[in-house]
């Protein structure tokens, strides 16, 4: 890709008026293996202007160096390790989110990054007095890198919530939807994830995943590396260390916990989805995130029909519904508003 044709593209994602070719285009030459020299090039163009621009309380620089400022938790915290594949390392220190009480990166200009205001379906805490909210659409995925390092990318039709500072004691962040979490290690500061349904994960630091869209059949938790302790409401429910899963049933609090490959934990951020013994109607609704597409299910005895299905990411959608019906035993037609599953 060239040098100018990147710095286009790049400065349309910080502007956030980027189209979604464009954006795919710009994330699949990022997470090539043979965009090193040209990324870090243009890391040292860009980092000047933009820490010159956003005044920060609290930043990373692209070389995953923390810059915390006055007094923060009795923690020293080392250097960012990646432990994501080589081009999202890169991605994540090139795709920086300086704090300061508004998502620079992730908003156009001119809307509100600030929302006080609570997520469906979460209590905020007490310490939370002001918080940044980022929301993604269908088909839209988010990088985000926090002050302390941590880095999240953020899948479609997600809401992820955060203090604008975090308290002494502790990281306190809430997620409603998908998201891939790589957290800095910090042993007396514990990362703490909310989720719908009184589900909350706690982390020292590691590699893992959370799936907890509200209305799903299933609430997963996956671990590539490190160790995480599940809880809901005050009751522990599950440790999980390297590529251990924990699956939560929403109707019958059943609690399920399996071994699981990386490679699926993460396809999603390479643009495939790969879904592993979920139902039907789980399955509907990853679909509509996977495309942007309206799909609906019309068929009641197919909601809880439990299939194992994955798709690359130029599979079109029609391709995906033909091969999900055989399976099923179904149909499928088109609609003005998209697609009809019965």
């Amino acid at each position: 890709m060239e040098r100018a044709y990147f710095k286009y593209l790049f400065d349309l994602y910080v502007s956030g008026n980027i189209t979604e070719a464009q954006r795919n285009e710009l994330f699949d030459y990022i997470r090539s293996s043979d965009a090193d020299e040209p990324l870090i090039a243009l890391m040292d163009e860009h980092y000047a202007r933009i820490r010159g621009e956003v005044p920060s309380s609290a930043f990373v620089s692209r070389y995953g160096d923390i810059n915390l400022p006055g007094a923060l938790p009795g923690t020293a915290l080392s250097p960012v390790q990646p432990r994501w594949y080589r081009g999202w390392a890169i991605a994540a220190s090139l795709l920086l989110l300086v704090i300061a009480g508004a998502a620079y990166f992730l908003r156009a200009p001119g809307k509100p990054a600030l929302n006080t205001g609570n997520v469906a379906g979460m209590e905020p805490a007490n310490v939370l007095t002001s918080t940044t909210t980022i929301r993604t659409g269908n088909k839209e995925q988010k990088l985000i890198v926090l002050a302390d390092s941590t880095r999240i990318l953020v899948n479609g039709a997600t809401i992820l919530r955060f203090p604008d500072t975090f308290s002494k004691d502790r990281r306190e962040i809430y997620l409603e939807g998908e998201a891939y979490f790589d957290v800095q290690h910090a042993a007396s500061w514990p990362f703490i994830i909310h989720t719908p349904a009184g589900i909350t994960t706690v982390v020292l630091g590691t590699a893992f995943n959370i799936k907890a869209y509200p209305g799903r059949k299933q609430l997963i938790v996956s671990v590539v590396t490190g160790k995480v302790k599940v809880t809901k409401d005050t009751k522990a429910l599950s440790v999980l260390e390297n590529g251990q899963e924990m699956r939560w049933t929403t109707s019958n609090n059943k609690i399920e916990e399996r071994q699981v490959t990386p490679v699926l934990v993460d396809s999603w951020q390479r643009g495939d989805i790969n879904l592993v013994d979920e139902s039907m109607a789980d399955i509907i609704k990853d679909l509509q995130i996977f495309y942007g597409i309206n799909i609906q299910l019309n068929n009641p005895s197919l909601s809880n029909l439990v299939l194992t299905i994955g798709f690359k990411k130029q599979t079109s959608v029609e391709s995906a519904l033909r091969i999900l019906c055989e399976l099923a035993d179904a149909r499928f037609d088109k609609t003005k508003d998209g697609y009809v599953v019965y």
